[in-house]
Parts: C-alpha cells; structure tokens; sequence
C-alpha cells in the first residue's frame, strides 16, 4: 500500500506503476463512488443508459449516454409527435 497526500484541491495522482497495472490511460473516464467506512472505490466508467440503467448497447446521443431500445423508443416518441402537429 502507497500513501499519498491530497492536494490543496483535495486531488490526488495515483502513481504510474499502479496505474501501468491495471491498465489506466490519461484521460481515461472513471467512476467513483464511496465505498463504506470512509473508503472509495475508483473503477474504470462503464457507460449506464441514462432512462433505464442498462449498460447493454450503450450509444453517445448529443452527450446522453442511452441504449438502443432507449433511443429507439424516444424516436418512435419524436416522430409519432411530429406527425400530430
């Protein structure tokens, strides 16, 4: 285990070697959530449709991380909308 000082920003570098382990790049997404006890957990981000949770098919609309069967669903809503005006 390494000890590491947080910054006046409350930042912290993770250092290289660990980094190099497990594979992380700069500029990787991650995602961090509080663990319990006063820990926290950082993990690779894994992409959630943002209507139904899923994180099958995930694609990037107009920076909304949805699925496909959600964004089928909101363009068959668009569409059917349109035709009522």
């Amino acid at each position: 285990m390494k000890s590491k000082k947080l910054t006046s920003k409350c930042g912290i570098t993770i250092p290289k070697d660990i980094r190099a382990q497990v594979g992380w790049t700069p500029g990787m997404a991650v995602d961090i959530e509080e663990a319990g006890d006063h820990s926290v957990t950082i993990r690779p981000h894994v992409p959630v449709c943002r209507f139904c949770g899923t994180v099958e098919q995930i694609m990037e609309i107009a920076g909304i991380s949805m699925c496909r069967d959600c964004a089928e669903a909101l363009r068959e809503e668009l569409d059917h909308g349109l035709t009522q005006d």
